[in-house]
């Protein structure tokens, strides 16, 4: 049973992220926790995260967000705001749903674009208040597998990949630019051939154009949860992480990333796929400083990012 604290947002809504893509725009959270519940969310881990089975609604964001934008002395409007970087906007209640539909409402209506990454489920009052300014939207949808074991495994609370997929053609129906990311790749488990395979080919045939991979980071912080709720699972992954070195990636102190030779080869194929497919395959070097290389940012059409292109 999951509980839902409605909270009041103190201080400022939105705030620049000091890391990597995002450093330029603005961000916001709608709730502290979040109940998709991954097993390898890096924001399990975060000091401020809610006990499990709690998750904090800020419930009044859209109010304090219009005072915000609208402050006289405020000299210029942000120029893209990009949600969920440490939570989901579109996670499965009814009060977080209203409060999402509420912020995104006050961003349209002064004509701020907006940037969201989701695996949840976009009800359709959302999707036709954002049909009404497609043009002020860039949607990620995340989707790593269309496996129902890796579902049932790594991402039991959020939604099958089925529904996200119609997620991604409900955004596009409502003429939203959408692409996938497809983050974090788990070695050994969905970097196989058929599995990279079925997943781009099915996104092609949705009219995706672009999708976004890197492969899964240990942080110590949920070094456990993964032990502890992947058990055999993690037994088979974790050999990846032996003998690499704790290492600073974005803002984290102490992350492992998988060896870079198994990485390299597990973009190319993700590339030579999508290149037979005649889709776009960015990496981005936020999450793979040692490949070098620019940045992807979140909504591609709005800036020229130099993205990083291994092969």
């Amino acid at each position: 049973m999951v509980q839902i604290v409605l909270r009041e947002k103190k201080g400022p809504v939105l705030k620049r992220p000091a890391f990597g893509c995002l450093k330029r725009f603005y961000a916001l959270n709608v709730t502290n926790g979040c109940l998709h519940r991954c097993v390898y969310c890096y924001a399990r881990g975060y000091s401020q995260a809610p006990p499990a089975g709690k998750v904090e609604l800020y419930a009044n964001l859209p109010q304090l967000l219009a005072s915000e934008l609208d402050n006289p002395r405020r000299r210029k409007r942000p120029e893209l705001v990009v949600f969920n970087t440490a939570s989901d906007c579109f996670q499965p209640h009814p009060e977080i749903q209203r409060v999402t539909r509420e912020v995104l409402a006050v961003l349209l209506k002064r004509r701020v674009m907006i940037s969201f990454l989701t695996k949840g489920l976009i009800p359709r009052e959302t999707l036709d208040l954002l049909a009404e300014r497609p043009e002020l939207v860039r949607a990620q949808v995340g989707l790593v597998s269309l496996s129902e074991s890796y579902w049932r495994t790594f991402e039991p609370f959020a939604p099958s990949p089925e529904r996200r997929l119609a997620v991604v053609e409900g955004l596009r129906r409502a003429g939203v630019e959408t692409e996938v990311r497809i983050d974090p790749v788990i070695p050994f488990v969905t970097d196989m051939e058929d599995e990279i395979r079925r997943l781009l080919t099915t996104l092609r045939a949705l009219g995706v154009r672009r999708v976004t991979v890197s492969y899964l980071h240990l942080r110590p912080a949920i070094e456990g949860f993964l032990k502890k709720e992947l058990g055999e699972v993690w037994r088979r992954i974790e050999v990846c992480f032996k003998n690499q070195p704790w290492r600073t990636v974005g803002l984290s102190t102490r992350s492992k990333l998988v060896p870079l030779p198994l990485r390299r080869r597990g973009y190319a194929r993700f590339e030579r796929i999508g290149a037979e497919l005649g889709l776009e395959v960015v990496v981005c070097s936020c999450k793979n400083p040692d490949l070098g290389g620019g940045l992807c940012v979140p909504p591609p059409s709005m800036v020229a990012p130099r993205q990083l292109r291994l092969f």
